[in-house]
């Protein structure tokens, strides 16, 4: 028999483990490797830790790391045991799981390969293997993260939607503001669909223990949070509220562009921050605002709200918004009135945002890395394909094996 001793100890596939054959077929470019197990008996548990072999299990074929860019198998027979009570069970394997067709390492390889690719098909032809190898690796390593993951420590949420598929569907995605992580995900937006995301996610202790809960102001998500956990203050953070804002003056522009041709191709002058026009945007603005136009009023109405934010109490935040309101309501701009009517039924939500200085931007952040997830898949056919892809990359989860 040919010795392969360092063979064994390069591979270290256990001290119960020993090589006994390996096979090179060049045409294939492939490795076996033959595996025998070297003891006559083997440890089950405590009550029976000195168990005799039974018999074993037809031969296992499972991808391994891959030697000399060759595709490396490992082939061998699984040692079975009967136990006192006479019933026989297979005897787990140090260096591979049950009914899979790859080792752990091999396992390892395609989580971190993936970790760097974001691509499952580049991920599939660089380790020469198939999708659904890869798409197998990927749920399995979802599945043990979610099992292994605690939160009990968890305070704070947001709550977001994004489109996916045909641009009508949504998901709605629960996430942690605090360590930057995805919860979870469900299809839909309905307060049907966040409920059914915040019961499976969290438990009723979870729930309980929950601060602050950061979104839009879409009412399903608002009455969800209302009703599973009172005891939490909902946040509509400067995000949210200055997408309003710029929706109102773009509305205003859109208006009063059919009587003053000066606000012509200005859309993105009056959203952009000042900070950051250009030199000729900035002239095009002065001469914009020179005249007093009801888009300039517009744009001061929104740049005055962001003054709220400098508040730190409750109740300077009230007054402030309601000088600013009643500076709105005189302006008599009907887009502005509208948003500021928005506000003031969301108005504890938005000093909430205020006083705390939270926001949803870790939560826009996500929604961003979603896209490309999205993007880099070229589309996801089912909901389930891509959940596993958004926890596997923005879950935080633990996903090796060992």
């Amino acid at each position: 028999m040919i010795e392969y001793s360092l063979l064994n100890q390069l591979l270290n596939f256990g001290s119960d483990w020993q090589i006994t054959d390996v096979k090179v077929n060049e045409s294939t470019k492939e490795i076996d490797i033959f595996l025998q197990y070297n003891r006559l008996t083997c440890y089950l548990n405590d009550s029976e830790p000195d168990c005799s072999i039974y018999d074993y299990t037809q031969t296992r074929r499972i991808r391994h790391l891959d030697l000399f860019d060759f595709k490396t198998f490992v082939n061998f027979r699984t040692p079975r045991a009967k136990t006192s009570k006479g019933k026989v069970v297979k005897i787990p394997v140090s260096f591979a799981d049950s009914r899979v067709s790859f080792s752990y390492l091999f396992e390892i390889k395609v989580i971190k390969t993936l970790e760097l690719s974001k691509n499952q098909t580049h991920t599939a032809k660089y380790l020469k293997t198939t999708f659904e190898v890869i798409h197998h690796i990927m749920e399995r390593a979802v599945s043990r993260g979610l099992n292994k993951r605690n939160l009990d420590d968890l305070t704070d949420l947001s709550i977001d939607e994004k489109s996916v598929f045909d641009g009508h569907n949504y998901i709605t995605i629960l996430s942690d503001p605090i360590q930057k992580r995805v919860i979870d995900i469900i299809e839909g937006r309905k307060k049907e669909d966040v409920e059914e995301l915040m019961y499976s996610a969290l438990s009723d202790f979870q729930r309980s223990k929950i601060r602050y809960v950061t979104m839009d102001m879409w009412q399903p998500f608002m009455t969800c949070v209302q009703e599973l956990m009172p005891q939490a203050s909902i946040v509509h953070d400067n995000f949210h509220i200055m997408k309003y804002l710029n929706k109102g003056v773009d509305e205003t522009r859109k208006e009063e562009v059919k009587t003053n041709q000066e606000l012509k191709k200005t859309k993105y002058i009056f959203l952009k921050k000042p900070s950051n026009l250009t030199d000729n945007q900035q002239v095009i603005f002065d001469e914009i605002n020179s005249i007093n136009l009801k888009t300039s009023q517009a744009w001061a109405i929104k740049e005055n709200f962001k003054q709220i934010y400098n508040y730190w109490n409750p109740k300077e935040c009230i007054n402030y918004f309601k000088n600013w309101y009643t500076n709105v309501i005189n302006a008599q701009i009907k887009p502005m009135i509208k948003v500021a009517d928005t506000i003031l039924n969301h108005i504890e939500g938005v000093i909430n945002a205020a006083v705390t200085s939270m926001s949803n931007a870790m939560a826009e952040n996500i929604n961003s890395k979603i896209q490309i997830i999205k993007a880099v898949g070229r589309g996801y056919k089912n909901i389930n394909g891509y959940r596993n892809a958004i926890l596997f990359f923005n879950g935080n989860l633990e996903l090796l094996p060992l």
